[in-house]
């Protein structure tokens, strides 16, 4: 009775989500995948012992952890700095796995299904999103 009502629960466990639509429910998980570190990046597989290699597919001689994939992947590179720009007009210049997920505090809360939009439009243009 003296606890939260059913709105303010809601409003603190509630996952921004992307969009209700297929595509967005597949960005939704793909980000609460990215945020839990559980995904199909060679790197993680190979550390569960699913994978012989943990090299990016692209590059072949970095293994293929989030960091490289989302930020420094040279194969990447046109998207990389597509998404940057984009943020950039949100006025958000660090780029870290914090503010991409939208799980920073930095990010204003307002902001938080616009940069996941970004993420998920990444995540998109480099083929990734179903895949992650």
């Amino acid at each position: 009775m003296g606890g939260p009502s059913a709105g303010e629960d809601e409003r603190c466990y509630k996952i921004q989500t992307v969009s209700q639509s297929r595509e967005g429910v597949q960005g939704t998980s793909t980000i609460a995948r990215l945020r839990l570190g559980h995904t199909t990046l060679s790197a993680h597989l190979h550390r569960l012992r699913l994978s012989c290699d943990h090299f990016c597919p692209w590059c072949r001689t970095i293994p293929e952890a989030m960091e490289h994939f989302l930020f420094q992947c040279p194969c990447l590179l046109s998207q990389h700095t597509a998404l940057s720009s984009r943020l950039s007009a949100l006025a958000i210049t660090t780029l870290n796995l914090p503010i991409l997920l939208a799980a920073s505090a930095g990010i204003h809360l307002s902001w938080q299904p616009a940069v996941l939009r970004l993420t998920c439009a990444f995540l998109r243009k480099t083929g990734q999103l179903p895949h992650l």
